[in-house]
């Protein structure tokens, strides 16, 4: 058995550059999921461990959006979030986003033992 080489999301695409010209953030998203970039998350030695490409963001984004909506969020509403380097992180900040609320990204204080805790 081989190991799986994991192929990082491009720097560039047949996307056009758009630079600030969305009415919201998840306007933006939706403009990025149409490409192929994405985000590339690293281990402490720059080992590739997740490639994120945009347009799976944005699908896990509405999952969540529809999770928390189903759980009662409205527009508005803060949503707390630990803030942590991650592909779920990032798919639970957007969903916040897509359902109106405010994501509000906290710390995990060392106390609590780190996130398996």
């Amino acid at each position: 058995m081989g190991d799986i080489v994991m192929a990082p999301t491009p720097t560039r695409d047949a996307l056009p550059l758009r630079r600030a010209n969305f009415a919201t953030l998840g306007d933006a998203l939706d403009y990025a999921a149409q490409g192929d970039k994405g985000y590339n998350f690293h281990d402490a030695r720059a080992d590739l461990v997740r490639a994120y490409p945009y347009r799976e963001l944005a699908a896990d984004a509405r999952r969540h959006a529809a999770h928390f909506i189903a759980e009662g969020v409205k527009p508005g509403d803060r949503i707390a979030l630990i803030a942590e380097t991650g592909a779920g992180f990032a798919a639970a900040f957007f969903g916040a986003i897509y359902a109106g609320a405010l994501p509000v990204p906290l710390p995990l204080p060392t106390s609590f033992g780190g996130r398996e805790a």
